[in-house]
């Protein structure tokens, strides 16, 4: 099938399917902890230099904008005094982003006047990062927008919404319109939040009044909740805004029923929304589409042997037509790049397909001939590589400075809400002083052995380092989900586990029961969460039969920790 005609529903999608038989915000009571905290403390003159760098080497114009959005937003979240410079820097490369002459050496100049912190705390901008959400699809939604008056007021929704606001803007401008913004920050739980409005803010929003501007609000999504959106619109009517003087520009359609957000339904019909149209679609029109779990179509000859799939969450893959290539979407910004030289570092070490940057965040593998292994598969030379590709992360994929990993909290937490026990966890057993960015994603059919008996690893950047759990930690995750999803004897385990200590020199031995609950209970509450996305669908009973196979052995090791009086960990039930 065409790209085209299935991009638009999947890209920057969180839920797209019908609601379920349950309220879509009952069924977000029971929801496990899945999504981790994605913020990191970065150096604010490690920052400044990089983004100076990015802008000298004039390499990507996409990076360096996306870089000086997250920047702008985390500054404002800091109410710092370079904020405001930071958004000149990021309005002017929106400019440059829309056509507009913008002098390089000025560019260099902004980044480097804008005074920064010693440290800064940034969250990944989603849509950028994993959705192939692109910064011209909101250059362009503004053509569907009416444009009768002259004069519009910008709401960004940070982070994400810093850059999107100042390409929205710069469009407009380019129309010869008049376009002001600013940026907020909703706080508050992810299905209720909400937005007060500084003082400074309330002013910018009267003198907007004044000039019948007409109000902008722009972000990703909705997502879950769909609360984000309707925080601003509600605080704008608040604040004196005509209900119908308010647009909402996200980058998906939805269906408000299927919102999280308390009356999310009724909330909505009061907000025009207007959603992009992705770029993307028109990149790839003539390329099979391999999204949305599509891909099993080609390495599996039959239905019943697909694994499961949360297809909303799947990155855009494209086949090319002469099927030499697969393009996937990895990241843009400086996130993106980190996760593509990932890639290319595993291809020159031989255990990934051979790799180039193909533009926008996308990567372009050449294809394998050979065939995807199964758990039957499982032999001492199978096991030999995995030990081998675990002790080549560690040596090329630590992650600096130590990370703070919410493993323990996601484990607690989950178990309660699970299983009904309170796990009394000593949380030593999954901190680390050396986080790696692992897998995270070590099932048999990731693996593909060649035509010529190569094993190669697939899927193997971005998993361990996206907005899910794990996040960066322990190399022990990738042993344990290997464990798990190859379904390993105790021969076979004590093979790979002492393999792994021969090459690395590191004992993993007295953390992996831990470390094979939290894997187990993570996928357990993955799946449960992804099938009540697509209810009614022969995905959910594939999400449905591993979620039971995930929970099923998450009890078993419960239960012999009962039995075992594990002190390391302990289950009251």
């Amino acid at each position: 099938m065409a790209g085209s005609t299935q991009i638009s529903n999947q890209a920057a999608s969180i839920i797209t399917a019908a609601d379920p038989p349950k309220r879509a915000d009952e069924r977000a009571k029971s929801d496990l902890w899945i999504f981790r905290e994605g913020r990191r403390e970065v150096s604010g003159l490690g920052m400044i230099r990089d983004l100076v760098h990015r802008l000298a080497s004039k390499t990507s114009l996409l990076d360096s904008l996306i870089e000086a959005g997250e920047l702008e937003a985390a500054l404002a979240d800091m109410n710092a005094p370079g904020a405001p410079a930071a958004a000149t820097l990021t309005d002017a490369l929106a400019l440059l982003f829309a056509g507009t002459q913008v002098d390089q050496a000025e560019l260099e100049h902004l980044a480097g006047k804008i005074e920064v912190p010693e440290t800064i705390s940034i969250s990944p901008p989603e849509g950028f990062t994993y959705y192939a959400l692109h910064p011209s699809d909101y250059a362009r939604v503004v053509d569907r927008i009416a444009l009768q008056s002259g004069t519009f007021a910008v709401i960004g929704v940070r982070s994400i919404g810093s850059t999107l606001s100042a390409v929205a803007a710069a469009a407009l401008k380019a129309k010869a319109r008049r376009a002001e913004r600013i940026t907020v920050r909703p706080t508050g739980h992810p299905y209720a939040r909400s937005v007060q409005f500084s003082a400074d803010q309330e002013r910018w929003i009267v003198e907007q009044l004044s000039q019948s501007a007409d109000f902008l609000v722009v972000d990703e999504g909705p997502g879950r909740s769909g609360s984000t959106f309707l925080s601003v619109a509600e605080a704008l009517i608040r604040s004196g805004v005509p209900q119908e003087r308010i647009t909402a520009v996200g980058s998906r359609e939805f269906d408000p029923e299927s919102l999280c957000a308390e009356h999310s339904a009724a909330r909505w019909r009061s907000v025009r929304f207007v959603a992009t149209e992705p770029s993307v679609s028109s990149r790839f029109q003539n390329f099979p589409y391999f999204g949305s779990g599509d891909w099993r179509m080609h390495f599996f000859k039959n239905e019943e042997d697909w694994p499961e799939s949360w297809t909303q969450m799947e990155r855009l893959k494209f086949l090319s037509p002469d099927r030499h290539q697969f393009f996937k979407f990895e990241g843009m910004g400086p996130l993106g790049s980190e996760v593509r030289e990932r890639a290319f570092t595993l291809a020159e070490g031989g255990f990934s397909p051979a790799v180039v940057d193909a533009g926008d965040g996308f990567l372009s593998y050449q294809t394998i001939e050979g065939r995807n292994l199964r758990k039957q598969d499982v032999s001492h030379s199978v096991l030999e590589r995995i030990a081998r590709y675990c002790s080549f992360r560690v040596s090329n994929f630590s992650h600096s400075p130590p990370f703070n990993s919410e493993l323990a909290n996601m484990l607690e937490f989950n178990v309660q809400q699970e299983f009904g026990r309170e796990l009394r966890l000593d949380s030593e057993l999954l901190r680390t002083t050396d986080p790696v960015l692992v897998d995270g994603r070590m099932q048999p059919f990731e693996w593909i052995e060649s035509r010529e008996g190569e094993l190669l690893k697939t899927d193997a950047i971005s998993h361990g380092d996206n907005h899910f759990f794990p996040g960066p930690c322990d190399i022990i995750w990738d042993l344990a989900g290997a464990i798990a999803e190859w379904d390993l004897s105790f021969e076979a385990a004590e093979f790979l586990v002492r393999r792994f200590k021969q090459l690395s020199g590191i004992d993993v031995a007295h953390k992996l029961d831990t470390y094979l609950l939290a894997y187990c209970v993570f996928r357990l509450g993955f799946c449960k969460m992804a099938a009540s996305t697509v209810s009614g669908s022969r995905e959910e009973s594939r999400l449905e039969s591993a979620y039971r196979w995930y929970r099923s052995k998450a009890g078993k090791l419960l239960d012999a920790e009962t039995l075992h009086g594990n002190s390391r960990a302990t289950v009251a039930t």
